[in-house]
């Protein structure tokens, strides 16, 4: 039976291969979740996923959507942001205004 194994090069590249899809999916669920407008946890993202990767990543791709204005963190919760707001096609549960661009030209 022959073994075959990587060098070190490689397998740092596949472990990063591995890593990039696994935050894909998480960026993917946390983004999905927000579309509903519904608050959600870490740990409803990871519940989503086939192959949930550790919490400390779950975090880190939870931050970067937020950073990125797809969500945003309240206590143990997140909630969508202004992205998931304008994508969502649902009308907004909150009080506020709106303006017709009309009105302004």
């Amino acid at each position: 039976m022959s073994e075959t194994r990587l060098s070190n090069i490689e397998a740092s590249k596949l472990c990063t291969a591995i890593m990039k899809h696994r935050s894909a999916a998480v960026a993917s669920r946390g983004i999905e979740l927000a579309l509903q407008r519904e608050p959600f946890t870490a740990d409803d993202v990871r519940r989503g996923l086939d192959d949930p990767p550790s919490r400390a990543t779950v975090y880190r791709v939870l931050a970067q959507l937020q950073e990125d204005d797809w969500i945003e963190q309240r206590g143990n919760g997140w909630y969508p942001d202004v992205k998931a707001q304008m994508l969502s096609g649902k009308e907004k549960r909150e009080s506020g205004f709106s303006l017709d661009l009309d009105d302004i030209l």
